[in-house]
């Protein structure tokens, strides 16, 4: 009897092996046994790459193993889904959850590469300021220009961080800084003198001062030719070197001009200059046949960048011209239609929306943010090979809101949109799978109120009502979490 046992448990364990094994392979393979369906089917998973990269996932409300991070991506994969629709919810304490529902197919991973948790409370940091106006980070973010709330008079203030000093840079009676919002005190780029949009004698000048007083306070007017002045910027490469369009009474035509404040050397550029933009070593422009034309910061080397104009209406002197560089540039006429030269794989030269308030091309260049009052879209300029998948040239919607939409920026990651409406900051995302995640970040206190985001140093800087005081304050986005995030 004890022969028979032991062959009965010797093919007993030889039947079990041959059954398990192809199991485990199986299993091994990715393959998940279907009770539904009563079948084998090859699973799936779910790849996230999340800031801050600490965080917690759940799968359908059941809280999965901490697994360690990819060490080239720092992103997390979710492996052996059986195909399906899962919800997926990510959290981390003192911040809102992230979730989605996330469809899983056979043998595919759904990739999220841009999960984003927001700070339940972000921490506030107030600047010394009082009866803020509008504000102004310089480029790196080392300092701050404000301006006080007067009607008629300009007190012009510098906070420096590294110092940590703020100190009065300018005050004058009947000057006034503009209140046009296209129009902006520029930093060059040393961040130690400005350039600030002012009216003074009933007329449009530009107010040229040191953050350090280095430099003596004076007006553009003063060195320039005299006319009329607008789109004054400053050189990307001479730090003393300004740009600006001016005609006299009696032209018809606006010419780019060059201005030295080492010794006060005016120089005729390129005459009849509708709109223009600097990069680092060129001027882009556009004379009154609506075609760009790029030349080097000293008006030479002049070459036609587009065939095709923007358009053959007249664009008025108030346009704006946006440019990325000899493939991309954006242009907004002076009744805010928005026009589009995409020299990708497919070339792009038309018309794209009108009652445009502003466009950001991303740090890349491949896609270009724009707005109207009640609406915000993204337009994609090179073809998009990873999940989410887009189309060169395709535009998205991102939201329509019946509210009016201010301070709309660009988040670091390019993936997110921020946004101020009715009180409140907030942050869209651009995936729309599933739906676009809209979180509030903040919610202020006015119902109207300038912000800057760094997008270099992630300082989100805006107007706070406290005491009856408008003063700035500013938080971090995302927060700083440390080296592993």
């Amino acid at each position: 009897m004890q022969k028979i046992y032991r062959k009965i448990f010797f093919w007993g364990i030889f039947i079990l092996f041959l059954i398990s094994t192809p199991l485990v392979i199986m299993h091994s393979k990715g393959y998940r046994f279907d009770q539904k369906r009563g079948i084998f089917v090859y699973s799936g998973s779910v790849t996230l790459k999340t800031i801050p990269s600490s965080v917690r996932i759940f799968i359908n409300n059941e809280e999965q193993p901490s697994r360690s991070l990819d060490i080239i991506n720092n992103s997390i994969t979710l492996n052996g889904l059986k195909p399906g629709t899962y919800k997926i919810r990510v959290t981390a304490d003192g911040y809102l959850d992230w979730e989605k529902q996330v469809e899983v197919h056979s043998g595919l991973s759904s990739e999220f590469w841009n999960v984003v948790l927001m700070p339940q409370n972000p921490q506030l940091k107030g600047i010394e300021s009082h009866k803020t106006a509008r504000l102004f980070p310089s480029p790196f973010g080392k300092k701050i220009a404000y301006f006080e709330d007067l009607e008629n008079n300009i007190f012009l203030w510098v906070t420096d961080f590294k110092e940590n000093k703020t100190q009065l840079i300018f005050s004058k009676d009947n000057v006034s800084a503009s209140r046009d919002r296209l129009e902006n005190l520029e930093w060059n780029f040393k961040e130690d003198l400005m350039l600030i949009p002012v009216t003074r004698n009933n007329q449009k000048d530009y107010l040229i001062a040191s953050a350090s007083q280095d430099l003596s306070p004076i007006y553009l007017s003063e060195i320039s030719r005299p006319g009329d002045i607008i789109k004054a910027r400053w050189s990307p490469q001479e730090k003393n070197v300004i740009y600006f369009l001016a005609r006299s009474n009696s032209e018809n035509k606006s010419n780019l001009y060059r201005v030295s404040l080492d010794n006060n050397t005016l120089q005729l550029i390129i005459p009849g200059v509708i709109a223009y933009d600097l990069s680092q070593n060129s001027i882009y422009y556009i004379q009154e046949n609506n075609i760009l034309f790029k030349g080097n910061l000293e008006g030479g080397n002049i070459t036609q960048i587009n065939d095709n104009q923007f358009t053959d209406q007249p664009i008025g002197d108030g346009a704006r011209l946006i440019a990325y560089d000899n493939e991309r540039q954006a242009l907004i006429s002076q009744d805010g239609d928005l026009f589009v030269h995409n020299n990708g794989n497919e070339s792009l030269s038309q018309k794209i929306a009108s009652s445009v308030q502003g466009v950001q091309f991303s740090d890349d260049g491949k896609k270009l943010l724009f707005g109207t009052p009640n609406e915000i879209f993204v337009m994609f300029l090179r073809k998009w090979e990873v999940q989410p998948y887009r189309d060169e040239n395709e535009i998205q919607n991102v939201i329509r809101i019946s509210s009016p939409l201010e301070n709309v920026f660009w988040f670091r990651d390019y993936e997110h949109i921020l946004f101020s409406a009715d009180k409140k900051i907030k942050l869209i995302e651009l995936d729309p799978r599933d739906r676009r995640i809209c979180l509030d970040v903040f919610e202020n206190n006015l119902d109207d109120f300038p912000a800057v985001y760094d997008t270099s140093n992630g300082y989100y800087f805006f107007l706070r009502d406290e005491s009856g005081d408008k003063r700035i304050f500013y938080f971090t986005l995302p927060e700083k979490t440390g080296i592993f995030g």
